[in-house]
């Protein structure tokens, strides 16, 4: 009998995890989730079982954990946190990729005490991009710039705002409005998000637009830099949109009275919005991901750099978004597995640390997503 995964949540990434463990013959894979339809749909893809439950409930997701072996968080990041601490309770490792806005390792004396290993943020960045990070750092004495491009995309231009969500479509908008930390001469400050946009050309896909969003998160501590930023990718007037919108106060959770009725404009906007964000099937997407570290060793300067460009692979029907993001996460469970974690919190940088970043990358070219990562 395999490995007892539980894949808490199965929107398009968890969905995208099962079918990867699912296959290898090597996990038992039970999915839940409170929707009866994505249920059927991520069961009839992956065929691993379903478990129609309300993760919304500590509880609930408690007791789940404590009949499997292992844990993928694949919630809203507003459920990530909540999450984490009830299966830590259930004293159960646990690989997470909701991107919680709390901090998670402020759990970290919890999962020690437990004596169980849990890995956040274990998507594409941030994950892979925190993990070669983390890989980069080791090869330098120390380091001076970090830099992380990162964006989903439709293949084609054409739909609202040329945008279409792949990942919660709550947390495209809230990456609008969290202010983007950065470090700056060493020190951590903040930012408007969206702001000190930049054109950039992709090779083998064009130019696109970059802009400050806030996906740096455990880095800010982990790696000593005097420079570190990290920038949301989107076809160009994306950005502009979006400030518009914000500025307007359209992405505001603030109630106000409109109509004779109580509402919240980021509820009026997403309600209007999402649905014209929505990928139709088969409709391809592409992820774009480039990391520039630059540092010193052994008295010279030292250039780390990583870039993919990965597309929509219709022989699966998994997009883009969900295969980078959902891989390294899958990676990450087999390394879990093999007891390579001290129990704790651990961004995912430590798999760079650890020397696990080659695992990580070799999985992925396994599975058609190739990174190239380069040290000069």
């Amino acid at each position: 009998m395999g490995t007892r995964v539980l894949i808490a949540g199965c929107g398009a990434i968890g969905s995208a995890v099962a079918v990867d463990l699912a296959r290898d013959g090597a996990h038992v894979v039970t999915i839940a989730d409170i929707d009866e339809d994505r249920l059927q749909r991520a069961g009839a893809q992956s065929g691993a079982r379903t478990v129609r439950a309300d993760l919304s409930q500590g509880e609930t997701l408690s007791r789940l954990a404590s009949d499997h072996d292992l844990v993928v968080g694949a919630l809203p990041s507003v459920l990530g946190c909540q999450s984490l601490t009830a299966v830590i309770a259930a004293r159960r490792p646990m690989v997470d990729i909701s991107f919680m806005a709390e901090d998670p390792l402020a759990l970290d004396a919890r999962a020690r005490e437990s004596g169980v290993a849990a890995v956040v943020d274990c998507g594409v960045a941030p994950g892979l991009s925190h993990m070669i990070v983390g890989f980069a750092a080791t090869r330098m004495s120390s380091v001076e710039r970090v830099a992380i491009y990162v964006g989903g995309l439709p293949a084609e231009r054409g739909a609202i705002f040329d945008y279409k969500a792949p990942f919660s479509p709550y947390d495209v908008i809230e990456e609008c409005v969290r202010p983007a930390r950065v470090v700056d001469e060493g020190c951590v400050v903040s930012k408007e998000a969206l702001a000190d946009p930049e054109l950039l050309h992709i090779d083998g896909f064009g130019e696109v637009e970059a802009f400050l969003t806030d996906g740096l998160r455990t880095l800010t501590r982990t790696i000593q830099s005097r420079f570190m930023i990290e920038k949301t990718l989107r076809y160009p007037g994306h950005r502009a949109a979006m400030a518009a919108l914000r500025d307007a106060g359209l992405l505001s959770t603030a109630a106000i009275q409109a109509g004779g009725c109580t509402v919240r404009p980021r509820d009026v906007t997403a309600a209007l919005l999402f649905p014209r964000w929505q990928y139709e099937d088969g409709e391809p997407d592409v992820t774009i991901l480039r990391v520039v570290v630059e540092g010193r060793r052994e008295g010279r300067n030292v250039r780390c750099t990583a870039n993919l460009l990965d597309r929509y692979d219709a022989a699966t029907g998994l997009r883009s978004m969900s295969r980078t993001t959902a891989f390294p996460a899958a990676s990450v469970v087999r390394l879990l597995e093999r007891n390579l974690f001290e129990p704790g919190v651990h961004p995912p940088e430590t798999v760079g640390h650890l020397g696990l970043l080659d695992a990580v990358l070799n999985d992925l070219a396994a599975r058609g997503v190739h990174c190239d990562v380069r040290i000069d």
